[in-house]
């Protein structure tokens, strides 16, 4: 019964706009059946070599780069509703028209569109999590975004993994750009009281500070960065080597990502709750990182390959629930009212930048030296990251 009144309190004070929020992002990242499944796609089905496939899915982390930071501004300028709805009905069209895309120049340049549009949805959603939202439990309206992610992510892998394997990678990219218009439909329907006439009157207040004047700020993220491309190998170097060195088909690497997904909904709210509780964010964060990068060394570390990925999974989970949501949060507390926007998207730059290095630093790399010391290479990124994280920890002693 404690148990249950710890979860249930963990969802109690959230407002009904960051609930609808939630609800649309869960409907879009339904969607996500692409992301695991695009280097297998690239390896297997259009026979890239994994240098070729790192720089396709490069391209589309600098899209994703250009994307957040566009979102970000466009927030501050235009307004969260707005953005969003350019984000999907933009998101929902590229996704569709990808598999009319085969050779490597063509694909590289239309993911790069591909995640300028969908990269625009995070900045503004984030930011509207502290705009709509009560103050007092922002790092929760951010963990209700991420578990509808991870809910998502959970659902969206597995029936991509069905699709793949039953009627073909094709109807990946059209089932994709469907949810992502219904998320849209989504907005329309329970949010469209938010899409008011933006108040240009407020752009003529002087920010103090800008995101790219904050050195803190700056080193903060950039720690954060370098545990982020660890991270983010479970979807660009993880899903081959389940599929060559593992020998999984895709409904098992997809039922790897539902797994996943499932954990970290489950851990998440509780486990942010407590940390809300007890106002300690830095050092959970530091420790989320250091978790990541044990789950990487367990790769290699165990030579039973499932209780690798168990070990694996169950880390990747810990850590990514007591990692991720903290990042905006701390990294809100340096903005203000007129610039959280752009705050936001240096936060989403952030995670672009993993999606636009983790690529080209993961299968490349492994053609040099194998999976088996890659694994080490990754976990030591995370620690390192858990380590710079630690030394900037005085410079955030009002946040913990």
């Amino acid at each position: 019964m404690k148990l249950f009144e710890l979860y249930k309190s963990s969802f109690q004070g959230l407002s009904k706009d960051v609930w609808y929020l939630a609800v649309i992002y869960l409907v879009n990242r339904c969607g996500e059946m692409v992301i695991p499944f695009m280097s297998v796609y690239l390896t297997q089905q259009l026979g890239f070599s994994k240098t070729q496939t790192g720089v396709v899915l490069t391209c589309y982390g600098l899209g994703a780069l250009c994307g957040s930071n566009i979102g970000g501004y466009l927030s501050d300028s235009i307004g969260n509703f707005k953005v969003m709805a350019i984000s999907l009905s933009g998101t929902g069209v590229a996704f569709m028209c990808i598999l009319f895309f085969k050779t490597f120049y063509l694909l590289s340049a239309w993911l790069f569109l591909s995640a300028i549009f969908s990269s625009m949805f995070s900045p503004a959603a984030f930011s509207a999590v502290s705009m709509w939202g009560d103050p007092a439990n922002k790092t929760r309206g951010y963990s209700l975004l991420r578990m509808a992610i991870n809910l998502g992510f959970a659902i969206g892998p597995a029936v991509g993994g069905i699709l793949a394997k039953t009627v073909g990678y094709n109807w990946l990219f059209i089932l994709d750009g469907m949810t992502c218009l219904m998320a849209l439909v989504v907005l329309f329907l329970l949010l469209r009281h938010r899409n008011i006439k933006f108040n240009r009157t407020k752009q003529k207040v002087v920010i103090k500070e800008s995101p790219y004047k904050d050195p803190i700020l700056i080193l903060f993220l950039f720690s954060n960065l370098i545990n982020m491309i660890a991270f983010f190998q479970v979807l660009f170097s993880v899903p081959v080597y389940f599929k060559e060195v593992v020998l999984m088909d895709e409904f098992l690497i997809g039922m790897f990502f539902t797994a996943n997904g499932l954990l970290v909904l489950f851990l998440e709210m509780p486990l942010v709750y407590m940390i809300e509780e007890k106002k300690k964010y830095f050092r959970p964060m530091i420790w989320g990182a250091i978790l990541i990068g044990l789950s990487y060394a367990s790769l290699s570390l165990f030579s039973n390959p499932i209780v690798a990925i168990i070990m694996y999974s169950l880390l990747l989970a810990l850590g990514e629930v007591i990692n991720f949501p903290l990042i905006p949060s701390l990294a809100m507390r340096r903005a203000n009212e007129d610039n959280q926007g752009k705050y936001m998207g240096m936060v989403s730059m952030m995670f672009a930048m993993a999606f636009l290095f983790a690529p080209i630093t993961g299968l490349p790399i492994v053609e040099l030296i194998d999976f088996h010391l890659y694994w080490y290479l990754a976990a030591l990124c995370s620690i390192v990251s858990g380590l710079c994280l630690w030394l900037l920890k005085p410079y955030f002693a009002e946040a913990d």
